[in-house]
């Protein structure tokens, strides 16, 4: 076979294990398999399927009987909008680096904090419940509400619309609503009547007004004509280990260690090197050059005393493959401290800017996969914040938009997104004819395997499970490991 190819080691073994969500004991279930080799696009596909890695183990969750079911989420970065948690995460570090400010207080991740509020509900009081208003409050209240206000010295009415110090004026109109007929009188006045050219010349001021990109928030520190702290963002290859990655090992592990015992709270000789490499930085997948792509070092944003910073705040990113990165996806996994920084939603902007900057290079290169996203668990479920996104579906693997899914998941945990009912998983049927399997150092179809390996004890459902949950056309392409 011409080209590297994927060599997968299936494990039919389903047992239960710990739920690193809910903490119950045997409700998490999945099928994995162990890849010796794996191509970019292979494994790009698989994530289309459902499927993730840590390390060279590739898993898929058993969705229908999961306790906390893991949906694969992926979010459009070159439609990507900024949300009012985004800009303050991005302004809380931007104050850092380049006036010294300090967040105040241990804050929790913005986004979880987001969704925490969305979900609360305050309790509902009987009518028959009296609610004692300070005075203080009084004032405000007089202008927002029509009903008398308990608790004030006097029961008072907000005026209607139109009915303030001054009945005689209109009811007050938006800031935007002024900015627009301010600009198209002004246009008049000038003898730009063309109702199109007016239009044109109020939606550039209107876009003007939404605020600064994300690329124009993660360049301000950069910009600044001083800075209290310096940040270098950079790629760094950890497959094959390049000299860069070698020098920092020691103190990026340090890291590691210190996030796994804050987060999940592993006793301090639990996240040892050999774990490290094994979860994080081994992997698969096969160097795959792409000449449209840039080198690593174009990306580097480079500020001087980098390295106090990076003490600072002990932040590290690895990647999956960055000078090989698939067609449309990004992967990656973030150990950072401290929490107060919001680093984990800080990164995530950065790569999402990353995404938008390879497309440049690479016209395919559109979605930022975010991994798995788990509508019943608040630290997952922040994902659905970054939008435009969606969740792939379970049983057809499609994509649908991730607040179309939510509204579903409110209902079960356990959805199926596909609205049309005859409509199933187009390549899962698997096809023994053209499953592909590496035996004795030679890739052959199965239907050869099983001629040559009489006596053999091969099970066939097995191999029928394996061919459905990857799929027809990767059957086809990666090779089955049989001894």
């Amino acid at each position: 076979m011409a080209g590297p190819a994927s060599i997968v080691e299936y494990f039919a073994e389903h047992e239960a294990y710990r739920c690193g969500y809910c903490g119950k004991s045997d409700t998490n279930y999945s099928h994995g398999m162990w890849a010796h080799a794996m191509t970019v696009q292979d494994y790009q596909d698989l994530l289309n399927r459902g499927w993730r890695r840590s390390g060279k183990y590739c898993y898929k969750p058993t969705m229908n009987i999961l306790c906390c079911p893991m949906y694969t989420i992926r979010c459009e970065a070159l439609k990507f909008k900024l949300r009012k948690s985004h800009k303050k995460v991005l302004k809380k570090v931007n104050k850092y680096l380049i006036e010294g400010i300090k967040p105040s207080g241990d804050i929790a991740d913005d986004e979880t904090e987001e969704v925490e509020k969305q979900s609360s509900k305050k309790p509902v009081k009987s009518e028959n419940q009296s609610t004692k208003i300070p005075s203080s409050h009084c004032k405000a209240r007089e202008c927002t509400e029509e009903k008398a206000v308990p608790g004030c010295s006097k029961d008072v009415k907000s005026p209607r619309k139109g009915e303030g110090a001054d009945p005689s004026k209109p009811p007050c109109k938006k800031a935007k609503d002024r900015r627009k007929e301010k600009k198209l009188a002004k246009l008049a006045a000038k003898g730009e009547s063309t109702e199109s050219v007016a239009q044109d010349k109020v939606e550039q001021v209107e876009n003007k007004c939404e605020g600064k990109t994300l690329e124009e928030y993660l360049a301000e520190p950069s910009k600044a004509t001083s800075s209290a702290h310096k940040l270098e963002i950079c790629l760094v290859r950890s497959s094959p280990k390049s000299q860069q990655f070698e020098d920092s090992l020691k103190e990026t592990h340090k890291v590691y260690v210190r996030y796994q015992m804050a987060i999940h709270g592993d006793p301090e000789d639990k996240p040892n090197m050999r774990q490290f490499t094994r979860f994080l930085i081994d992997s698969p997948l096969e160097i795959k050059l792409l000449r449209s792509y840039p080198k690593c070092e174009e990306f580097k944003t480079s500020y001087d005393e980098s390295y106090k910073v990076y003490k600072k705040y002990q932040m590290a990113i690895h990647k999956d493959k960055e000078d090989d990165c698939s067609k449309s996806s990004y992967d990656d996994f973030l150990v950072h401290s401290p929490l107060e920084y919001s680093l984990g939603t800080y990164s995530a902007l950065v790569e999402m800017a990353l995404v938008r900057e390879l497309h440049k290079h690479s016209a395919e290169m559109i979605y930022y996969y975010m991994g798995y996203y788990i509508h019943s668990c608040p630290k997952m479920k922040y994902k659905g914040q970054y939008q435009p996104s969606y969740l792939l579906c379970p049983e057809t693997y499609t994509w649908h938009p991730v607040e179309k899914c939510q509204a579903m998941l409110d209902q079960k945990t356990y959805c199926r997104f596909e609205e049309d009912t005859k409509k199933g998983d187009e390549d899962g049927e698997p096809d023994l004819e053209t499953l592909l399997v590496l035996y004795q150092r030679t890739a052959m179809p199965y239907t050869i395997y099983q001629q040559l390996s009489k006596g053999k004890n091969d099970d066939l459902e097995e191999v029928k499970e394996y061919a459905g949950y990857v799929g027809r056309k990767l059957a086809s392409r990666l090779l089955l490991f049989r001894k």
